[in-house]
């Protein structure tokens, strides 16, 4: 998938370098939304998640990505699209971006392109985006593309490690046009 700035595409063995420097670099502000990410995380953690990630992509299961800049093809951050319901046909997307490319359109961009894609590649009616409530740069990540806040789930995911309310906001094919 390609944009203005971003390139998505499923992560290579040879990824794991970039993506250990990337989650390292932003462990002291995504900490506290993703608890993996640590300012020590090694690269043999990546290179064992990059692969989990493939395998989950070739057994259509989930779809974890990484982002690029699309010009100098530098790590900028990863999409995933899982907890796939087929049946029903929706799945709950989620993203993130290093520090040093925050705050450039990027994650939006990303969502977007992403959506699209799911929409169309794998006939999706539905997108779950599940935010932690005070997150708020990505809760303008999901108002920004479009995304619908539909309710305040209670302890639906973690702050600083602590069960905390989760804003679910929902896409709908409509919503990105």
């Amino acid at each position: 998938m390609f944009g203005q700035l971003i390139t998505i595409r499923p992560y290579l063995d040879s990824d794991a370098p970039a993506h250990a420097e990337a989650v390292r670099e932003s462990a002291a502000s995504g900490q506290r939304w993703l608890e993996w990410m640590t300012e020590d995380y090694p690269e043999q953690e990546s290179l064992s998640w990059l692969q989990m990630s493939q395998l989950a992509l070739a057994k259509n299961v989930a779809f974890d990505m990484g982002m690029f800049d699309r010009y100098n093809q530098q790590f900028v951050g990863g999409i995933a699209l899982n907890r796939i319901d087929w049946h029903y046909r929706v799945g709950n997307l989620g993203y993130w971006v290093r520090e040093s490319c925050a705050n450039k359109g990027i994650a939006s961009e990303a969502v977007r392109l992403f959506a699209e894609n799911a929409f169309e590649a794998y006939q999706l009616r539905r997108i779950e985006l599940v935010i932690a409530e005070h997150n708020l740069a990505s809760r303008r990540v999901a108002e920004k593309v479009g995304a619908q806040f539909e309710a305040l789930a209670r302890q639906r995911v973690t702050d600083n490690g602590q069960p905390c309310y989760a804003a679910l906001y929902s896409l709908l094919p409509e919503d990105l046009r």
